[in-house]
């Protein structure tokens, strides 16, 4: 399995349009590593995690052939994770090569109600307009798995948004499973029960996990290093991580104060990987 981070940063990305805080003034000046577009991760050029507002961008900067992407799951409605608008290019009246392959789209119901917003425009039904993009939408649900071959995908309650189902993923293929954890806090104990029955015969080989508020307390949607550490060894202590999986830091936020550098250190100091825009992972 290879996983790719195509986008890193949290909701205003690095650097904020209009800030100019340490953090994005040497993101702005240094470049590289400091650039972070919003939060998604490509599993084997075939399932996308999160379809925002920088999709297309990242495709052109990660040589990504979006027709290659079979099925996407989604975090959460929020924008920056997921922006409804960028699905009308699958039209056929944009392709000149004979029309998109079928995608297996996978979210919560808010996902699936803000498409009816587009299908009012076309005025057309959901159905209709699903059909037209060439999507199938399912109503994804926490703790029901998800068969979407070669994929087994375990759909998990993450800690963030009252006001709908937020959520994270546990992606399978042949065994080798990694936890993509955008936008959550630490998690409620039905989670942390359902992860620890999943890893009753082995840990995850990796784990791309939230650090939004960088050096500072996440509170109750959101995590920040030291937060990780305590996540970290609560996974060790249910076996859901081992020494060999690699636990990422990823989402993150000017307002956590860490320039990529600085963040690579903490982590590595720690035994964690700071994530980045193009970041891979061969497992």
């Amino acid at each position: 399995m290879k996983v790719t981070i195509l986008g890193s940063g949290a909701a205003e990305g690095i650097p904020a349009f209009y800030c100019r805080c340490r953090v994005c003034r040497n993101a702005a000046e240094s470049r590289g590593r400091n650039i972070r577009t919003r939060a998604s991760a490509l599993f084997d050029d075939t399932l996308k995690v999160d379809y925002g507002p920088d999709t297309y961008a990242q495709t052109l900067m990660h040589g990504v052939d979006m027709r290659a992407v079979r099925i996407i799951v989604i975090s959460h409605a929020h924008e920056d994770h997921f922006t409804p608008t960028e699905f009308i290019w699958r039209e056929k009246n944009f392709i000149q090569d004979g029309g998109p392959y079928a995608v297996e789209l996978y979210g919560n119901r808010t996902v699936g109600e803000l498409f009816d917003g587009l299908a009012i425009r076309y005025g057309i039904s959901r159905e209709e307009l699903f059909q037209r993009l060439s999507l199938s939408y399912s109503e994804a649900k926490p703790f029901l798995a998800i068969d979407a071959e070669p994929y087994r995908i375990y759909p998990i309650a993450a800690t963030h948004e009252p006001k709908q189902v937020a959520l994270n993923y546990v992606i399978d293929r042949n065994g080798v499973r990694v936890l993509v954890g955008f936008d959550t806090s630490r998690y409620r104990p039905e989670t942390w029960d359902y992860l620890t029955e999943l890893c009753c015969d082995a840990p995850f080989d990796a784990v791309l996990m939230d650090c939004t508020m960088g050096k500072y307390g996440g509170g109750d949607t959101h995590m920040g290093i030291e937060d990780n550490e305590r996540v970290r060894e609560e996974m060790y202590t249910r076996r859901i991580v081992g020494e060999a999986t690699r636990y990422v830091l990823t989402h993150i936020s000017h307002g956590g104060d860490f320039t990529h550098d600085e963040l690579a250190e903490r982590a590595n100091s720690i035994g964690m990987l700071a994530g980045y825009d193009g970041m891979a992972l061969v497992l």
